[in-house]
């Protein structure tokens, strides 16, 4: 990892300090928190079924679908 300048880790302590910060207020709001984690769901859910589809395409080897052409 690149050795950080006196500035960029100023930046970072701060920004990490905001993020943290948030994270405090939304916690803090059961209807925030149950939203955030609603989504967070979600989300994981659309990754997992994107991964298995390409580790399908990872494990299909040579295969081709032909197309049917009309």
């Amino acid at each position: 990892m690149a050795k950080l300048s006196a500035d960029e880790k100023k930046w970072r302590a701060e920004s990490d300090a905001e993020t943290m910060a948030r994270y405090e207020e939304i916690m803090g709001d059961a209807s925030r928190r149950a939203a955030a984690t609603k989504v967070a769901r979600q989300k994981a859910a659309d990754l997992t079924k994107r991964a298995n589809a390409m580790s399908k395409v990872a494990t299909s080897g040579s295969r081709t679908t032909k197309v049917n052409k009309k």
